[in-house]
Formats: C-alpha cells, sequence, structure tokens
C-alpha cells in the first residue's frame, strides 16, 4: 500500500490530479482485491443456472491501504482495556485518514491540472505516513523498502516481486 502510494507522488508533484495514475489510485473498479472462484461443491455445480463462478471484489488502492493500516494500528495494543481509537498508531493512521479523504474529495469529484490544494494534502499525509510508519516499527518512506513492487494477492506470500 505505501508503494502504491508512494507511486503517485510525481504526478501529484506536477499538480495534474486529472492524471490516470492519480485517479487510479481512488477508482473503486480498478483494483481486483479478492479473485473470482469457483464455487463448486465437489467439481458439482449447485446452482440452478449452472454457472459456478464466483464474484471478484473490487476496491480502490487507498481504500485497501486504509483498511490495512487500521488494522495494523490496531495489533499494537499492549492490554485489552484500552479502546483502538486511544492508540497513538490509530490516531496517526486516522489523521492520515482524514488528510487522504480531503484529497480523495478534491481528486475524484473536481480533478483539475494545477491542484496546489492536493499537493499540499499530499505532502502532509506523507509526513503523517512517515509518523505512522515509525509507530508501527516499519521503515520510513524514503528508507528504500517500498521501491519495489509486493505481490498483494489474497493468499499470495509478502514478497517482494
Amino acid at each position: 500500500a505505501v508503494h502504491d502510494f508512494l507511486l503517485r507522488g510525481p504526478a501529484i508533484v506536477k499538480g495534474d490530479m486529472t492524471d490516470p495514475v492519480v485517479q487510479d489510485f481512488f477508482d473503486v473498479s480498478k483494483t481486483v482485491i479478492v479473485e473470482a472462484k469457483r464455487q463448486d461443491v465437489n467439481g458439482q455445480c449447485t446452482k440452478k443456472d449452472a454457472t459456478c463462478k464466483g464474484k471478484e471484489i473490487r476496491d480502490s488502492r487507498y481504500n485497501d491501504m486504509k483498511a490495512s493500516m487500521y488494522l495494523l494500528g490496531n495489533a499494537f495494543r499492549i492490554n485489552q482495556t484500552k479502546a483502538p481509537d486511544n492508540l497513538p498508531t490509530v490516531q496517526a493512521a486516522k489523521k492520515f485518514f482524514k488528510v487522504m479523504d480531503n484529497m480523495e474529495k478534491r481528486v475524484v469529484k473536481k480533478p483539475s491540472t494545477s491542484d496546489t490544494a492536493s499537493q499540499k494534502l499530499y505532502l502532509e499525509a506523507l509526513d503523517i505516513l512517515d509518523t505512522y510508519l515509525d509507530l508501527v516499527e516499519l521503515p520510513p518512506t524514503d528508507s528504500g523498502n517500498y521501491d519495489k513492487e509486493f505481490d498483494t494477492k489474497v493468499g499470495a506470500t509478502a514478497r517482494i516481486m
């Protein structure tokens, strides 16, 4: 997710929010999160229309990143008595979401070719992301660890491609 977020940087720095690279990050139909699988039982289709192929689940890279960040932030609990929203990791993630949600509104609803406000939001989100990564004990964005693409398929190992 961090890799995908950083890939958008050069296009955002140019200020062109109409660039497909920027738009694809927020497009809920672009990314396949879970691929369609056959839904037969022991090789026998049990549906009336004889189509046992399931539906793939699609979502945006940004929504996938939000879910991942929240779940990872929530995993850094010391005990079960503290509510998730009181954890510093979850607070940092929510701060990131707030900034990126504002950027998403600007980019999706009114994309422009010279959007300095979205550039500022991206830079602010980048700073918050570095804080979050430090809190969850991951390397910072400028470490080079996020330069390579990761396999994002469900069930695939988390290895660098």
